[in-house]
């Protein structure tokens, strides 16, 4: 058997801790040898999930360095909140290791581009932990758009309702930096962007604070119109305060067919009949079932693609800024190419 992976983990939260139990079950073989996280609760739960606890542990702020510089890893993951991603991918970036980072990657798009090339420069593996593009609705989505299946894409459609009251620090606007639009709602940014295979142009819009009522810090709510490349645009509507949880409807439409997904179906329209029909849905040989299965087998050389580099938090990163701008300005169409002008660079930079 090959030499276990030595991952360590920067954070130790919900969504941390399910990574991190995903990559230590993995059948190419992860061990979990270290990992911090201030509240030393996390760390007790995480030996718990995992079934062992002979791990390094450590609680500091600034503690993930000295995991990183005593504990010869081959990987990391990065699960902390928002802003404090910088810091930690950058010093993964500079001991040359393997990095999994959960979404959004880092927070301003000069940030993402900077730490994209560093990765890219340096040949590392690097992947942003965006589920989606491991779903088959959505896999078979871009598909058939490649395909030219629905013809030209003309506009899009994204709702997204979620009972996101900001629990602990995602409620607070210097760790989460632009609330429930840059947590949650990055996913569907993302995915949008992924599927159509294009970049952010504009963002106009606007947002609030209010969580049923009651007026909180940060963006709560949000409502946008986007454009993209190649002429299409689409509308963003992000709510935080739906009783009942969770409720998501996207829609993308072409000039031969419309694009539904319900649950976990894909569902198309064709423009001339109206006709519907249920599209089968398969994963191709080969593909990877999440973030986590495409970062071991990247590590371990038995998969080429990195499903979700980091130039894809990059584009997410850019089109997030041009919204909360848009937001902060009261409605003001933001132009992503003078945010990409502000910190040297192009639309072409996003290719």
């Amino acid at each position: 058997m090959e030499k276990m992976i030595r991952f360590g983990a920067i954070g130790a939260g919900s969504a941390g801790t399910n990574r991190i139990n995903q990559l230590a079950k993995h059948e190419l073989g992860v061990k979990v040898v270290a990992a911090v996280d201030v509240d030393p609760t996390r760390l007790d739960n995480l030996a718990k999930v995992l079934g062992y606890d002979d791990f390094a542990r450590y609680t500091g702020e600034q503690d993930f360095k000295r995991m990183i510089d005593e504990n010869q890893l081959d990987a990391v993951g990065i699960f902390t909140p928002h802003s404090l991603h910088l810091p930690h991918v950058q010093y993964a970036i500079k001991k040359n290791l393997s990095i999994l980072i959960e979404k959004p990657m880092v927070c301003g798009a000069a940030n993402a581009l900077e730490v994209t090339e560093q990765v890219e420069a340096k040949k590392l593996i690097g992947i942003v932990h965006y589920q989606r593009h491991f779903e088959l609705k959505y896999m078979k989505a871009k598909e058939l758009i490649e395909k030219g299946v629905i013809g030209k894409v003309t506009n899009f459609f994204v709702y997204m309702a979620q009972d996101w009251i900001g629990r602990t620090w995602r409620g607070i606007p210097k760790f989460c930096c632009g609330g429930q639009i840059n947590d949650s709602g990055s996913h569907y940014q993302d995915i949008i962007l992924w599927m159509l295979n294009e970049l952010p142009v504009s963002a106009q819009g606007f947002t609030d604070s209010f969580y049923r009522g009651e007026q909180k810090q940060g963006e709560y709510n949000g409502m946008f119109n986007v454009e993209l490349t190649n002429g299409i645009t689409g509308r963003f509507v992000i709510l935080s305060d739906i009783p009942g949880g969770f409720v998501d409807d996207v829609r993308i439409c072409g000039t031969k067919g419309n694009l539904f997904f319900n649950g976990d179906k894909l569902i198309m329209q064709d423009v001339a009949t109206k006709q519907y029909t249920e599209i089968p849905l398969s994963r191709p040989k080969g593909y990877p079932i999440s973030p986590c299965d495409n970062f071991v087998k990247l590590i371990r050389k038995k998969v080429k693609i990195n499903r979700v580099p980091f130039i894809f938090g990059s584009r997410v990163s850019l089109l997030t800024e041009a919204m909360l701008r848009s937001g902060r300005g009261k409605g003001k169409k933001i132009l992503c190419e003078d945010i990409l002008k502000e910190c040297g660079h192009t639309l072409d930079d996003l290719k």
